[in-house]
């Protein structure tokens, strides 16, 4: 018995060593511990992120400043995307994150007639994944993907979408509805700043920060509380829909609260030379499976990394399940009686589906993605890069670092978007680049194209129109939304 123990012991001693070796960026996303470092954060530069000045520990982070943004090359592209996701998820304000605090409104779903109201964010009152702006509208909510398909998680739990603007997005398009601003574009310049800066102390609004510009968010939730690890997630406290459900219909009959972890987020943000805006996306590190893909190791090795196996994805109960993103539901509105519900469809229950992201990192299996990155695997480095210098400069046990960025796109000197992804023989201004065949698996579930190369496999090719740069060019709500009201229509002198 005594050896028995002994050897119990040892081999327990030999597992907890093992584990504190573990490198903390596998740790926490999977990323490759010998990836090339092709795309970094210096310390110095880290710390200038944070408001204190300091890296700290779910510290508080500044916006990227969007209006002096300088881009030499992708990774300053990524940078810029990093900043923002930590700036929108940091604590400040003095109201949770700063994606809930006055910063920010939510932009409500559809009324009846269209049009799309903004929601202001105040201390103490809870987010909606459903827009009740007031009692007398009905209630609605977002569960519906782009393509109105609805995913559920392994536990049953819906996931949810609640999209946002910043305060600069908000009194820009109010302003430009008054006639008041220039609408010819999303802003970029300091001039344009200034304009909106003005435009809103008219209003008796000072913005806060005015160098992050104009913000549109899209963000993906769950319920916390079937997640056994909800303590590694962002979480608010929100408004979600209750139902009438059977196998294959779930009705909205009323609402509750419950916090919510943020499993997903689309970063949209307008900046110097870019009016078509710089567009990334994040996912929580246990979503879903990868599939396949190549990178390049610190020795100018292309490694390929197997798809991920395992039973442990919140999108996924097993991930060698080759029927992957496969719709079991959509979300309908009854234009007749008004009301919002959920339906199966054909062959299928309301019921979890198992999610794959076939294009991990945003770019197809194999082809150029941009005329920067001559590979697929040296663009995947890039991401990887990024992402493991970030997490190895936030301190502690920051719960950021279980949040990858996938990948960020935007067109060759700010041209209009062409709908059309990059490739050697698709090269013109207007077609997307950087990560450019990028998709989010809690929001593109259904329309990620596969890992290969999809000329349409753009989130341009469903935010464009005949290569303008309007801000309803290029933004399904901005038409849509109401300026806000109880504003100062007198001219600003």
């Amino acid at each position: 018995m005594k050896k028995n123990n002994l050897k119990f012991a040892t081999g327990l001693i030999a597992l907890i060593f093992l584990a504190s070796c573990k490198p903390k960026n596998e740790e926490y996303a999977m990323i490759p511990n010998d990836v090339d470092t092709t795309c970094t954060v210096s310390q110095s530069e880290f710390n200038s992120w944070f408001v204190s000045g300091t890296a700290a520990e779910n510290g508080a982070v500044n916006p990227a400043n969007s209006v002096d943004f300088v881009h030499n090359d992708n990774c300053d592209f990524y940078k810029w995307s990093a900043q923002m996701f930590l700036w929108i998820t940091s604590p400040e304000y003095g109201a949770g994150t700063t994606m809930e605090s006055p910063v920010f409104y939510t932009v409500s779903p559809k009324e009846a007639d269209g049009k799309r109201h903004l929601v202001p964010h105040k201390k103490g009152v809870l987010l909606r994944a459903m827009a009740n702006v007031e009692k007398t509208r009905r209630i609605n909510s977002e569960e519906g993907q782009a393509t109105d398909d609805v995913l559920m998680d392994r536990n049953g739990n819906l996931v949810y979408y609640i999209s946002m603007v910043n305060d600069v997005y908000a009194q820009f398009l109010t302003g430009v509805k008054d006639n008041k601003l220039n609408g010819n574009t999303f802003p970029t310049t300091a001039a344009q700043r200034d304009s909106i800066f003005a435009y809103a102390k008219a209003n008796g609004v000072t913005l806060k920060d005015p160098n992050a510009l104009a913000i549109e968010l899209k963000t993906s939730w769950v319920v916390a509380e079937t997640l056994k690890d909800a303590k590694d997630y962002v979480t608010i406290d929100a408004i979600i829909p209750t139902y009438t459900k059977s196998d294959t219909v779930w009705t909205i009959k009323g609402e509750r609260k419950a916090k919510l972890a943020l499993i997903g987020m689309h970063i949209v943000g307008s900046t110097s030379g870019h009016p078509e805006m710089v567009w990334a996306t994040f996912e929580h590190h246990k979503n879903a499976p990868n599939a396949s893909y190549q990178y390049i190791n610190n020795k100018q090795e292309t490694k390929t990394v197997p798809a991920d196996g395992g039973k442990d994805w919140l999108l996924n109960t097993d991930a060698k399940d080759t029927a992957v993103n496969i719709s079991h539901m959509k979300f309908y509105t009854d234009t007749v009686t008004n009301t919002s519900y959920i339906k199966n469809t054909p062959g299928y229950t309301i019921s979890p589906s198992n999610t794959q992201k076939t294009k991990p990192w945003g770019v197809a299996y194999s082809g150029q993605p941009n005329a920067e990155n001559p590979t697929a695997a040296a663009s995947n480095t890039e991401i990887l890069s990024i992402n493991s210098s970030i997490q190895k400069l936030l301190p502690g046990n920051d719960v950021r670092k279980r949040y990858l960025l996938l990948g960020a796109t935007w067109t060759d000197g700010g041209a209009g978007p062409d709908g059309t992804s990059y490739s050697p023989t698709n090269t013109q201004a207007g077609t997307a680049i950087g990560t450019s065949q990028l998709a989010n698996s809690t929001m593109e579930t259904y329309i990620q194209n596969g890992t290969g190369y999809s000329k349409n496999g753009t989130c341009f090719y469903c935010h464009s129109n005949n290569g303008g740069l309007q801000p309803g060019d290029l933004s399904h709500v901005f038409n849509a939304i109401l300026p806000l009201p109880n504003r100062n229509k007198t001219p600003i002198k």
